[in-house]
């Protein structure tokens, strides 16, 4: 899920709530590598 939320991401796209909290959980449960949630923090700038 983190891949496609950045994608959404680079592309000027919101992300639903449903989609950012199953990012979260990804991030939370270690699921996601440290390069993935470095990319997600920056794509939400």
């Amino acid at each position: 899920m983190i891949k496609e939320a950045i994608n959404k991401l680079v592309r000027r796209q919101d992300l639903t709530e449903k989609e950012a909290s199953e990012v979260m959980t990804e991030v939370m449960s270690g699921e996601a590598t440290e390069a993935q949630i470095g990319s997600f923090m920056t794509a939400l700038r």
